[in-house]
C-alpha cells in the first residue's frame, strides 16, 4: 500500500522562505537608507547653487556699490569679494561652502559681471 502525499509545506521549506524575505527585506532599508543620504546631499548642494546665483544677481544689481562679504544660510557658507573693473563691469570671486558626507566642499566662481543701466543714468540734463 503507498502513503499518500503530503499536501503541506515541510519545516525547511518554511525556514528557507523566511531566510530568503528578510534577506529581501534588509537589503531594501540599507538601500533606501542609501538614497535618503544622497538626496538630502543633493538637496543641499541645489541649495548652494541657488544661493550664489541669487548673490551674484544681488551684486550685478548693486554693481558700483556692491562691497565684499560673508553670510552663512540653512548650511551653506557664502563668501565673495568685489572688484570694480570700470563703470560698466565688476569681477565678483565667490566661495561657497557646504557640508558632504565626505566633508566640507566649496565650490568657487569667478565671474565678470555686466552692470545694469538705470534709468537716471540715461537721462542726461541740458
Amino acid at each position: 500500500m503507498t502513503k499518500p502525499r503530503s499536501t503541506g509545506y515541510t519545516l525547511i521549506e518554511i525556514i528557507i522562505a523566511l531566510l530568503l524575505f528578510t534577506i529581501g527585506g534588509l537589503a531594501l532599508v540599507s538601500t533606501s537608507a542609501l538614497i535618503a543620504r544622497a538626496t538630502q546631499a543633493d538637496g543641499i548642494r541645489e541649495r548652494a547653487g541657488r544661493i550664489a546665483a541669487s548673490r551674484l544677481e544681488i551684486l550685478r544689481i548693486e554693481c558700483r556699490r556692491a562691497v565684499s562679504g560673508h553670510e552663512t544660510l540653512q548650511q551653506v557658507e557664502s563668501q565673495w569679494a568685489v572688484t570694480l573693473l570700470d563703470s560698466a563691469r565688476i569681477r565678483v570671486v565667490e566661495a561657497v561652502s557646504y557640508p558632504t558626507p565626505e566633508g566640507q566642499l566649496t565650490l568657487r566662481f569667478d565671474s565678470l559681471l555686466p552692470c545694469r543701466r538705470l534709468i537716471a543714468d540715461t537721462v542726461r540734463t541740458p
